[in-house]
């Protein structure tokens, strides 16, 4: 059984562009829609087209490189050649544009099923379904309703027609909250006005970025200030990763060279890539890898802060083991935020007060004066303390009941 998506890219926007190729925070609207397919287990997409422009051509061939299989289709008899008996499709509606949440909800085994949402001013875009409910842009249908479509003569629109299948089949109905549009977490860009709003509104709502408080107070504001160049740039997004490993590898490099305070500074820019990054996966097609290669690179600045002492005293000019202090306390700093990361974790979609938290950017940001002035050991023995306090006063704060 496998899960195949249908696309839709048909609908022209008010220049004849077409709709699923308007940029929204550097990337196409398809793109992203094949990110997030990807994400839930799709690795065949079946793009609905009328005309194929070259623009559209390039594109394909953009999320061809991501690894997933891209086949245009005009008709619903191309459509059925590609789905056996036991797939499940997913509908996903020209131009949409929402998060992973939504993705997921829809994609999870089961009976056919819709995403819906109210009848509202701002749903407008979407597929009436009933008097007062609206397509909420996601759909996932079984073989026989493909099938159904085919043997219909005459021409329909197959997006629309699968919809209606699906809905006269009694497909289970997921509600998705009139808010949500309203926030511009979920929405239908059908111009490249709209595409404008939500792209700004994203960039004002964004999270700080998880866990931590060197990340939160210092280092995304940072980010948040460079936001726009961040997410709009194709460049950054394809070569930020690279970059991010290349400094914590220089850190690790002038540390076992004996440039301890230099090490720490690059550390902290590393840990400002790092941000960066956490900021980019937010909009961005290519979020899952960019996850997998932050979650890669941070664990080794992780390894690198535990043993940096050792790392700066075997590397210098004169090899000699670091002192105990220094030896003892810097993977006890370490184990303290992996415990920090581990209890916000565990605590889920209920976090709270997550700023509170100690992180390794904030033991870089500590450390990189400390030696320069030369009192590193004196800021070993403070920050597994600090940590641990900031984890106790997080652990007061987050138990806390919220106020309804």
């Amino acid at each position: 059984m496998a899960l195949i998506a249908l696309v839709g890219a048909t609908e022209t926007l008010p220049d004849g562009g077409l709709r699923a190729l308007v940029t929204v925070a550097g990337e196409t609207l398809i793109e992203r829609q094949a990110a997030r397919l990807a994400d839930v287990g799709v690795t065949q997409i079946a793009v609905a087209v009328g005309a194929v422009p070259s623009e559209l051509l390039a594109t394909c061939d953009r999320i061809r490189r991501r690894g997933l299989t891209v086949t245009p289709v005009r008709s619903a008899a191309d459509l059925l050649a590609m789905v056996r008996a036991d797939d499940r499709l997913l509908l996903v509606a020209d131009g949409l544009r929402a998060g992973p949440t939504h993705y997921a909800a829809i994609a999870r085994p089961g009976s056919p099923a819709i995403l819906v949402t109210g009848d509202t001013v701002l749903t407008q875009g979407f597929e009436r379904i009933d008097a007062a409910r609206r397509w909420g842009g996601l759909a996932n249908i079984s073989q026989p309703m493909v099938a159904e479509l085919a043997a219909m003569p005459g021409e329909w629109d197959m997006m629309l027609t699968l919809l209606r299948v699906a809905v006269q089949a009694g497909s289970r109905r997921l509600y998705c909250e009139p808010a949500l549009f309203e926030q511009g977490e979920i929405a239908i860009v059908a111009d490249r006005p709209t595409a404008a709003a939500i792209e700004q509104s994203s960039l004002q709502q964004v999270e700080y970025g998880g866990m931590g408080f060197g990340r939160s107070a210092f280092l995304m504001p940072l980010v948040r200030l460079a936001g726009p160049l961040v997410v709009r740039s194709p460049l950054t997004a394809r070569y930020l990763p690279v970059v991010t490993g290349l400094l914590w590898i220089a850190a690790a490099a002038l540390a076992g060279s004996g440039l301890a305070a230099a090490g720490a500074l690059v550390a902290v820019t590393g840990g400002l890539g790092l941000a960066a990054m956490r900021f980019l996966s937010a909009f961005r097609a290519e979020s899952a890898a960019h996850d997998r290669a932050r979650a890669t690179i941070r664990a080794f600045g992780l390894i690198l802060l535990a043993f940096f002492p050792w790392l700066v005293s075997l590397g210098g000019p004169a090899p000699a083991a670091p002192s105990y202090s220094e030896a003892a306390l810097a993977p006890c700093l370490a184990a303290a935020i992996l415990l920090a990361r581990a209890l916000y974790e565990d605590v889920g979609e209920k976090r709270r007060f997550h700023w509170l938290l100690p992180d390794a950017e904030q033991a870089w940001i500590m450390l990189a004066p400390a030696l320069l002035f030369g009192i590193a050991t004196l800021m070993f023995a403070i920050l597994p303390l600090l940590a641990l306090l900031q984890i106790l006063v997080w652990l007061r704060f987050a138990r806390r009941p919220q106020v309804q």
